[in-house]
């Protein structure tokens, strides 16, 4: 049967909800390659079918009719592109924003979701792990917003794989249960434990900042009082963490740890069996994990604007030394599609390398073994990217979720 050409920004006959397709003209990083090489890929329902030699230049077929079965393949001009597996999103925060565009002003938490989906296909994420903080705070990072989030994740259709990561404040004690549920039945893909407190694991100042106070909707006395009480049930926080992680490992839930700071969060998490490390602040903690066989996570955002945000350890650095093996996204989506073209701009490090960070590596780590990778049998997430070009940076051109084609930028 031959395929109907989909040009950018148009669709033929519905071709945008097939589920059967291919993208020629592209160079295509195939999976355990270094670089790309020119190819065709295919896939048939959910599935990458094969990688084929190039195909001819694409023509519009004269009639352009839809199969019996339903609307016709799609063909994806890649020409002048790279053929890329989507990028796999383990942490990020930055979906708050489009639930609460300012502090304290908060909108529709499913509109806002639809506005992240948009943002994250353009920045090539087609599997996120939106990080949901479950803190003792009111406001944005509580419990309740938790709720309308995962209601919200439940109802979404299209677009990318939207998955919900938590980070669970250790001096947030209450409900429990209701956490230990979520783990239960599948809800929470991914948990971090974080304590976002004085005294916590996190380089946290003591008191709370004006910003803090708008986000939780309340004055800054009463966060303040708020915090205070959180931190007198932190060593109720460590028995209820100890049985959220025993949890985890029943139901199969990836659990990892934040912003390790010195050996005794090294010791606790290797007792609640963590297997991601998310922003070690040195050197030395990240080899030591590393040498537990505990993948090492890292934001993007540091690695594209050369420094940590905090003043924490540089990506770069990490990287160089062999100790990174996960690029997030953290607070800023467009930078885990800059970041790998960052990391090969010394000519020293592979593309194949550099993307395996954003993609397999991830997938791995969160057991999506389907996805991360351009192979036959592997699940249909597929990126055209432009690559950068002097001062202009990457650019999503055509995203695949699944075999359908959810993104088509003009050219």
């Amino acid at each position: 049967m031959p395929f109907t050409p989909l040009r950018y920004g148009r669709t033929v006959n519905g071709v945008q909800a097939s589920l059967a397709g291919a993208i020629t003209g592209g160079l295509v990083l195939r999976s355990g390659s270094d670089r790309p090489a020119p190819g065709t890929v295919r896939w048939s329902g959910s599935t990458i079918e094969a990688i084929d030699p190039p195909a001819p230049e694409p023509r519009l077929a004269s009639g352009g009719a839809a199969t019996a079965d339903g609307p016709a393949p799609a063909v994806i001009d890649a020409t002048g592109a790279l053929v890329l597996p989507g990028i796999v999103d383990l942490h990020g925060d930055a979906f708050e924003r489009s639930i609460m565009p300012r502090a304290g002003v908060e909108v529709d938490v499913e509109l806002g979701l639809a506005d992240n989906g948009a943002q994250l296909l353009a920045a090539g994420v087609t599997t996120a792990f939106l990080s949901a903080t479950d803190s003792w705070e009111p406001g944005l990072r509580s419990r309740e917003t938790l709720r309308r989030v995962i209601a919200a994740i439940s109802r979404r259709r299209g677009g990318p794989d939207v998955r919900l990561h938590v980070r669970h404040e250790r001096c947030n004690t209450t409900g429990h249960e209701e956490l230990v549920g979520w783990i239960e039945d599948g809800t929470i893909g991914l948990l971090s434990f974080n304590d976002h407190t004085p005294g916590g694991i996190a380089l946290v100042p003591d008191g709370v900042s004006a910003l803090q106070a708008q986000r939780a909707g309340v004055a800054a006395e009463v966060l303040e009082r708020l915090q205070q009480e959180a931190i007198g049930r932190r060593a109720v926080g460590r028995e209820q963490e100890r049985d959220l992680a025993e949890t985890a490992v029943r139901a199969g839930c990836v659990t990892a740890s934040h912003d390790a700071d010195d050996l005794d969060d090294l010791r606790r998490d290797l007792s609640l069996g963590v297997t991601i490390a998310e922003f070690p602040t040195s050197i030395d903690l990240a080899h030591r994990y590393r040498r537990e066989g505990i993948e090492v996570l890292f934001g993007a955002p540091n690695l594209v604007r050369g420094r940590s945000h905090l003043g924490n350890l540089s990506v770069a650095v990490a990287l160089r030394a062999g100790v990174g093996t996960i690029l997030c996204s953290d607070y800023h989506y467009p930078s885990l599609l800059q970041a790998p073209f960052a990391h090969t701009a010394s000519g020293e490090v592979p593309l194949g390398e550099a993307w395996s960070l954003v993609a397999e590596r991830p997938a791995r780590a969160a057991g999506l073994v389907d996805r991360g990778r351009v192979a036959a049998g592997a699940r249909a997430d597929l990126l055209v990217v432009e690559p950068p070009e002097r001062s202009e940076p990457a650019r999503v051109r055509a995203a695949v979720v699944a075999g359908r084609v959810v993104l088509l930028a003009p050219r």
